[in-house]
């Protein structure tokens, strides 16, 4: 079984369809990026696997825990309050534009759900940022406020919060689109390092040499659908669309 199971999963925004019946599975220590036009879905994939937004239909299952199903009838129900707390704190997320909290240090960033959330004691979850910062490089960074830190910094704090509770597979939302590319080489880095670890991860990217090197598997997605997928989908595309839409790049 894999960590992420996403089955025939259907999204619209009013008239608008958005996702139409994707399946998606991540194995355990899998890296998976996720390219494809802007519009394509990819975000509202992503949002509906981390329950930002609501599927229509289909089913997900998140390190063997169901999220949402769809019963025969066409009844689509998500777990219970308790389960779904759980299930969120089997994955993190790290958003485009890093979404901290301009209020709080850079420790109170990576400590503040560890201690309310997750029930951490503050020694616990102070000792836990602390491995985080020197392993990002962020050490004399603890008391910084985000305004004071560049882009690539304040990505790095957001990627040491969402491994801070320790989840079972992180999802990357364009995780270096805001940032100049000379910033863009450090956060890549630190990804890459997250690979050769053997965590379990799910990319949505533009940057195609890196989603070449790194993931396991290529998911390239258009309309709304996978239009195809593979360990070689950049370096060997089989399909028309995604040889047009990479010979852009």
């Amino acid at each position: 079984m894999g960590v992420l199971e996403m089955k025939d999963i259907c999204k619209s925004f009013d008239s608008l369809k958005v996702l139409k019946g994707i399946d998606l599975e991540v194995k355990k220590g899998e890296v998976v990026a996720i390219i494809g036009p802007s519009g394509g879905g990819k975000s509202t994939l992503l949002r509906c696997a981390t329950t930002l937004e609501h599927i229509d239909s289909g089913s997900i299952v998140i390190a063997g825990e169901t999220l949402v199903k769809t019963s025969s009838s066409g009844l689509t129900q998500y777990t219970d309050k308790k389960t779904l707390q759980d299930i969120r704190g089997k994955f993190g997320l790290v958003f485009q534009n890093f979404n901290l909290f301009p209020h709080f240090s850079v420790r109170r960033n990576i400590t503040e759900s560890l201690v309310h959330v997750h029930k951490k004691s503050r020694d616990e979850a102070d000792a836990i940022c602390d491995a985080l910062l020197e392993k990002f490089d962020l050490t004399s960074k603890a008391d910084a406020y985000p305004c004071n830190l560049s882009g690539g910094q304040q990505q790095r704090v957001s990627i040491a919060r969402a491994l801070a509770v320790n989840p079972e597979i992180l999802f990357f939302d364009e995780p270096t689109s805001a940032l100049d590319p000379e910033l863009t080489s450090g956060v890549l880095k630190v990804i890459r390092e997250l690979a050769k670890e053997k965590m379990t991860m799910v990319i949505v990217t533009h940057e195609m040499s890196f989603a070449r090197d790194v993931a396991d598997k290529i998911v390239f997605m258009d309309g709304g659908v996978i239009v195809e997928q593979g360990a070689d989908v950049i370096s060997n595309p089989h399909n028309e669309r995604t040889r047009e839409f990479l010979s852009k790049f």
